[in-house]
């Protein structure tokens, strides 16, 4: 069972160093930054299956209907993404376009970032190693 947690907070150090919560549940969570840089951070923990699709859309699309200049899509401790999911991205990515969002992706995992190459969608996104510098672009 996926557990989800969408809560809204400044991004941090520990924001951008730590990705972790040490535990093994699915988590999903929107963080927001208030800082010079007006930006959403949307985090996805564990798998990233149909269970928890639903939420990582609302997600997605709240962040990218925001009033965030971009939405960074933090990947790092994903195990596994659906390919459903990652045709969301992409058209989170046309939305996001369309309002004048920068839609950025953190991926530092095989499985995730071979997701995205077989869907097509890699090539829409320059995939960043970390949330630093996806929040420096």
């Amino acid at each position: 069972m996926s557990a989800i947690a969408i809560h809204q907070r400044g991004v941090d150090a520990d924001t951008l160093t730590n990705g972790s919560r040490g535990d093994r549940s699915d988590h999903l969570s929107l963080s927001m930054d208030s800082h010079q840089r007006k930006c959403t951070i949307v985090r996805v923990e564990g798998e990233l299956d149909a269970a928890i699709f639903p939420e990582f859309s609302e997600a997605l699309e709240r962040a990218v209907t925001s009033s965030s200049r971009a939405v960074i899509v933090d990947f790092r401790q994903t195990r596994f993404l659906s390919i459903g999911s990652a045709l969301k991205l992409a058209g989170a990515k046309e939305a996001a376009v369309a309002g004048g969002v920068d839609l950025r992706v953190v991926a530092a995992r095989r499985e995730v970032e071979r997701v995205l190459d077989v869907t097509g969608v890699r090539p829409l996104f320059h995939v960043y190693p970390s949330i630093q510098a996806a929040l420096e672009a």
